[in-house]
């Protein structure tokens, strides 16, 4: 009997498979999709990675093996309110950090947990999985994304909303010239259709773009595309040249009433979903690895079975707080951001003016947004 079976091969479960695997867990990881292939460049999928995440994939044997092609650091972060005048910008200098983060390529990522896995003997099924109940293992791990068929299956309720907006995301090529110092910069601007972010890839003006709207950005021309962009980033990055294909996907707001049933447990998108505007979402899913893995070790320790419900429920506890208030933090800014009462978008500028100006708020929101607190 394998001691752990994994239904999901994303970022987020292999993560975890390849932890329990170092830890001396015997894991099975499962998934339907095809394996993934290196891409020549990066790409618009990307994922905003915090400091604490990064120093868990390195841990784990995953980060070196990422192409630096693939990777950027950011050192800086500016947020501007396109409704009002309040900005505020963030270094990491003033936050006692190396750095804000790194802007990732997802299949980049997945490629190197791939690499890692084969050269340390855990093998990824890449198929179709038998029905649950026929899997022998002592734990099972959903971590099948925020559609997961696998939570489904096993009761575990959720509550959730859509926000009526889809993320339109690609690959925008700037004009302008930019330093190295330039370029370990990212950008958030809060627009009357949705927050637009501008995450950095190397230092040459190629941006990832991931702009939430009710409109479909995805469909307008690239003309108007363009037009759009370069209007509401206020020309502060000069003119784009070009940008990739653009995909948009819907988004929405979810989490399980329970993470955990006897002998099973959601990790990731499958147990919460958030608003990206702050790109905290796949940064919340390593914390959940990271902290399922210590509490099977724990379990272990204790003499007790690893999908003992008095075990996964620690686990629940610990995560379901943080990925709440997580939950409802990006909620506020959503509402606070997309309010066109005047009152509020006083209360907004003005709130943004005094964070930028006080160094004790600016350090904390530092400190959380880098996974420290």
């Amino acid at each position: 009997m394998t001691d752990v079976v994994i239904i999901g091969a994303g970022f987020i479960g292999m993560s975890f498979a390849l932890a329990a695997h170092k830890q001396g867990f015997g894991v099975e990881v499962y998934d339907k999709a095809a394996a993934p292939v290196l891409p020549k460049t990066v790409t618009s999928q990307v994922i905003a990675v915090n400091p604490v995440s990064a120093e868990f994939l390195s841990g784990i044997g995953v980060w070196n093996l990422i192409p630096d092609r693939f990777v950027t650091r950011y050192d800086q972060m500016s947020v501007f309110d396109g409704q009002g005048s309040g900005s505020i910008s963030f270094t990491a200098e003033e936050g006692g950090l190396p750095c804000l983060g790194y802007i990732v390529d997802q299949v980049a990522l997945r490629v190197a947990m791939s690499e890692c896995a084969l050269s340390q003997g855990l093998e990824v099924k890449w198929t179709e999985t038998a029905d649950i109940d026929e899997l022998q293992r002592d734990l099972l791990v959903a971590a099948d994304g925020a559609h997961s068929a696998t939570r489904e299956k096993l009761g575990l309720k959720k509550m959730g909303y859509s926000y009526d907006q889809s993320a339109t995301v690609c690959v925008a090529q700037f004009g302008q010239e930019f330093t190295a110092e330039r370029g370990q910069q990212a950008y958030q601007w809060f627009c009357d259709s949705g927050p637009l972010a501008l995450l950095p890839l190397g230092d040459q003006g190629k941006f990832a773009v991931v702009w939430s709207s009710s409109e479909d950005m995805a469909s307008i021309s690239e003309s108007a595309f363009i037009s759009a962009l370069e209007e509401s980033t206020e020309d502060k990055l000069g003119r784009i040249h070009g940008v990739s294909s653009r995909h948009s996907f819907p988004l929405m707001q979810q989490h399980a009433w329970r993470y955990v049933t006897e002998g099973a447990v959601l990790l990731g998108d499958a147990a919460h979903a958030i608003h990206p505007l702050a790109g905290q979402g796949a940064n919340l899913g390593f914390a959940d690895a990271s902290c399922l893995v210590t509490e099977l070790c724990a379990a272990r320790l204790e003499g007790r079975g690893i999908g003992d419900l008095g075990v996964l429920k620690r686990y629940e506890k610990k995560r379901k707080t943080d990925n709440h208030l997580a939950a409802l933090a990006m909620e506020g800014f959503h509402r606070l951001f997309t309010s066109d009462s005047s009152i509020v978008g006083l209360v907004r500028s003005r709130g943004l003016r005094l964070v930028n100006e006080n160094k004790t708020l600016k350090r904390l929101a530092i400190s959380v947004a880098s996974g420290r607190v």
